[in-house]
Formats: structure tokens, sequence, C-alpha cells
């Protein structure tokens, strides 16, 4: 029974691991996620700053299996090509080499200082109830949470006889490179982290229970298992997000099958060599770190080289057969990227504004003609582009409806609202041109009617400057730029719709009988004109409210 319960505390143990390398991990995410998809957007087509941003990244989030799944998520959207995303990938190698440094502190005596962590985080979250601080808390309880993991899979490992026997005779029988690395294969993926597979060979080789040199090839394996989460996640990604997992894949399979070869032959020298160069307590953190920066610098050249081999193995759809018998849909939207990060998903669902916003611009530009040519198709084509504003606005607020519904940072949750409320502005604009300014060019031409042309130059310079507002609008969103948003709120805002009233109403009173039929007209596009800017000005009234630290400094 002694032996039961000795296993389960080894589990517990684990587990209790994992859910501190989670906790701080989704801490750090919070505060870094806006940082990191600047990163990302920042890439150029270079693969070092690739390498760099991937390596930095994980650094910050602490997790390259969602640096992976990001990549994968990004190259979807096409935010960033194929060679980018394989670059960010073999840089986030090195990036979670970082976390095996905070496993070995467990060695040292000041893992209870860390654990006492976890006092002074939930104290800070029984008195706080809201902020930032709470991000922070989160941080130390984590923190604290992975060495209490540590403490209990190592007290297992030193106060249990048949434990300690059990591990000694399994790692001297099985002394097979290729067996070893399987299973830290298996392990890694069944877990879902490399992490904590060489956390435990760490821990069984302080506590004197694993040689150094069967942790290497374990090691090496969970390096290999762990791109089974991104491959999960292409799944129901486009052909380009999966020829992005199986790349990752692929490099790490060739990557293990080379290294695995190269120690197996020269174990016997470079282990005796190694182990009496590095102290005990760095020897494993070191070598992974070096293994993962290695084999990411040696992969870096053969990124065209895996992208052929990709492109070939994952062939892609004909995607110029029948585009125009395909109904509009929505381009960036995917639900499984909410619950695998809210910052990508919430990028995912801007994109998929501006696309709304390049449609209504569309719309807008079409307007002065329409009302001037009588144009019944022009008019049937701004109603079909008011259509796809229509679907895009559903898909985008019940998408952000279900961002909402997680459990979001302050910064999350402000750009979360604000994109609801931009979107909504959209499609009023929309609702304005279709259900208002369409209904009076009919009117031009059920009734045959026409501006004068001083009316008609006038109508054509206000429609001018709401379009230029509009293309404001849409370069202050895109950039999230402040100087932007903040001159078409101070200087273009006011279009000052009463000059084009007084104007006409000017040549009513010199009798003009053109402008005496199309007075009712003409008033009312000034009027919606004027509405469609203020809602402009609205909208860049949310942009300078983005959380960014970027759109606030």
């Amino acid at each position: 029974m002694s032996m039961f319960y000795d296993v389960l505390s080894l589990i517990i143990g684990a587990g209790v691991f994992l859910v501190g390398i989670v906790m701080f991990s989704e801490s750090l995410k919070k505060n870094a996620t806006q940082k990191t998809r600047k990163m990302f957007e920042a890439i150029s087509g270079n693969r070092f700053s690739g390498y760099g941003v991937g390596a930095v990244a994980t650094s910050i989030i602490q997790s390259s299996t969602a640096v992976g799944v990001m990549a994968v998520g990004l190259v979807n959207a096409g935010m960033i090509n194929l060679f980018q995303g394989i670059s960010i990938v073999l840089g986030a190698w090195v990036g979670t080499s970082s976390t095996v440094y905070l496993v070995a502190l467990s060695t040292f005596n000041i893992r209870f200082v860390f654990m006492a962590l976890i006092f002074v985080g939930t104290l800070i979250k029984l008195i706080k109830k809201e902020g930032k601080i709470l991000n922070v808390a989160d941080f130390l309880i984590g923190f604290g949470i992975v060495f209490v993991g540590l403490n209990l899979m190592s007290n297992v490992f030193r106060d249990s006889p048949e434990i300690r026997e059990f591990f000694i005779d399994l790692f001297l029988r099985i002394d097979a490179p290729l067996l070893l690395v399987l299973i830290g294969m298996i392990f890694a993926i069944i877990i879902q982290s490399s992490t904590v597979t060489v956390a435990i060979c760490y821990t069984l080789i302080a506590e004197g229970l694993m040689p150094f040199g069967s942790a290497i090839f374990i090691a090496m394996g969970a390096h290999a298992g762990t791109p089974s989460t991104a491959v999960l996640a292409a799944l129901a990604a486009n052909t380009e997000g999966k020829r992005m997992a199986i790349a990752n894949l692929l490099f790490c399979l060739i990557g293990v099958t080379i290294f695995t070869a190269l120690l197996w032959t020269a174990r016997p020298v470079f282990l005796p060599a190694y182990m009496n160069l590095v102290p005990e307590t760095w020897q494993l953190p070191f070598f992974q770190t070096g293994y993962n920066l290695i084999l990411g610098l040696v992969c870096l050249p053969f990124i065209n080289p895996m992208i052929r081999l990709v492109n070939r193995l994952i062939k892609g759809k004909n995607e110029d057969k029948a585009v125009e018998e395909k109904p509009f849909e929505v381009t960036f939207l995917q639900d499984r990227l909410i619950g695998q990060n809210v910052d990508i998903a919430l990028e995912m669902a801007k994109k998929e504004i501006l696309i709304g916003a390049d449609l209504v611009k569309d719309m807008l530009g079409k307007v002065d003609m329409a009302l001037k040519n009588k144009d019944i198709k022009l008019i049937n084509e701004i109603r079909a582009t008011d259509s796809k504003v229509d679907i895009l606005h559903r898909a985008v607020i019940l998408y952000l409806a279900k961002v909402a519904a997680k459990e979001l940072g302050e910064g999350e949750a402000k750009r979360s609202m604000n994109y609801l409320y931009i979107q909504k502005e959209l499609e009023s604009i929309g609702d304005i041109i279709d259900k208002n300014l369409m209904p009076l060019a009919e009117k031009m031409i059920t009734h045959d009617l026409s501006f004068p042309k001083q009316g008609s130059d006038e109508l054509a310079e206000l429609h001018h400057k709401v379009m230029d507002n509009v293309d404001r609008m849409i370069k202050a969103f895109t950039e999230e730029n402040i100087e932007l948003t903040e001159e078409l709120l101070n200087v273009y805002s006011d279009i000052d719709e009463r000059e084009y009233q007084i104007s006409h109403i000017e040549r009513l009173t010199k009798g003009c009988k053109v402008s005496i039929n199309t007075t009712t007209i003409h008033l009312d596009i000034v009027n919606y004109y004027s509405i469609v800017n203020r809602h402009l000005v609205y909208i860049a009234e949310r942009i300078l409210w983005l959380p960014s630290e970027e759109v606030s400094s």
C-alpha cells in the first residue's frame, strides 16, 4: 500500500508542478501578449530576426508550445508567411530552455523562499479584488507552486526505497538511446509539456536515480514530442497553417535523429568530458540550451528546402476555381484561437473589422456617382456591399462576445470592448448609406431630378472631405496611430454642415428652379454626410482607448 501512496504522491507532485508552470505562464502572457504581438508584426524576411523574436517571445511567456500555436495561427491568418513562422519556432526552442534554469533553483535552499511567495500572492488576491496587481499575485502563486511540485517529487524520490529501487533498476536496464528518446517523446506528447518531462529528469538526476547520460536522450525526445500540440492546432487551420506545423515537427524529428546518432557514437568521450567541465547542478540546463541553440542555428539555412518539402507533402486546394461562386464569408475569425491565445484572437477580429472598414469605404466612395449619374447598377452594387458588411458585423459581434466570455486581462477586455464599438459604428455607416442615401439616389432616378452645377460641386466637395476622413480613420486604426487619431478629432471632425446648407438656401432665395426641385434631397445628403462624419469621429475616440502601450505612450 505504501508503494501506491508513493506513486500517487509522485503523480500529484508532477501535476502540481504543471499547474504552477501553466499559472506562471498565463500570468506572464496577460502582461506580455501585446508586446509579443508587436514583435511578431515587426519581423522581416530575415531568418535571424524571426529566430530572435521566437527566442525572446518564449522567454517572455514561458511556453514554446504557446509560441508554436501562436505562429501557426499567424501563418494561418496570413499575418506572417511560412518562412517567418518557421524561423520563429526555431527561436522558440532556445527560449523554452529558460524554464529549466528555474527547475535548477529547486536544488538550493532558497526554494523555500520561493514557495513562501504563494502566501504573498494569496494575500494580495484577498486584499485586492481587481487591477493589474492581480496578475502579479498570479505570477507569485504560480512561481511558488512550481517549487511545491518539485519539492513533492523530490521527497518521494528521496524517501521511498521502493521508488528509488524501481528507477535505479529501470535505468540500469534501459540504456539504449533510441528507447530513451522514444520514452521522452511519448511522455511529452501525453502531458503536452517537454518542461515537465525535463523537470522530472532533473529531479531524478539530483536524487541519484537517473544517470545524466540517460537524461539527455529523454530530454531530446521530449523536445521532439513538443510540436504535437501545434500539429493538433493546425488540424483546423488552412494549408499554410498545416505546413507550418508539419515543418516544425519534421525539423524536430530530423534534429533528434541526427543528434542522437552523434551523441550515441561520441558518448564514451563526450559524457566524461562534459560532466567534468560543468557543475552537476547545471549539466542538464546547459545541455538543453546548447542542444536547442545548435539545432535551431543548424536548421536556419534549411528553411527554404523545408518549405519546398512541406509544399510537396501538403498540396493546396485550387483557390482560383469558382471564386465568384463562393458566398461571402469571414476570412480571419477562428473560434479555436479564442481558447489558445486571446491576443491573437483579438488581432484576427481587428483584421476582420478592417475588411469591413474597406467595404464601407468602397460603398461611400460610390455614393456621389450614384447620386449624380442616377446609375441603378451602381446603387445595387452598393447595396450588395452593405450585405457583406452586415455578414461581417454579425460574425465579429458574435466572435467578440465569445472572447468576452473568457477570463481577460484589463488590456484585453478594453481592446475587445472598443473593437465591438468600432464595428458597431462601421455597420451604422453602412446602414446610413444603404437605407438613407440610396433611397435618395433612387428618388433622383424616379423623378428624373438633377442637381445644379454649384450644388453638385458642393456635394462633391463635402463627399471628398468625408472620404478623406474615412482614409484617416482606417490608417489610424490600422497603425493605432495616436497623432493621426488626434488630428482627425481636432482638425477634421467638423465639416461645417451649416456652410453647405446656407449656400443651398441662398440659391433658393435667388429662385433657382433646379435647386427648388432637389432641395429636400440636397439638404438630406448634407445631413447624412455629416452623420457619417460623426460616426468616424466616434471611432477615432475609441481608437484612443485602445490599451496597447505603444498607443498610450
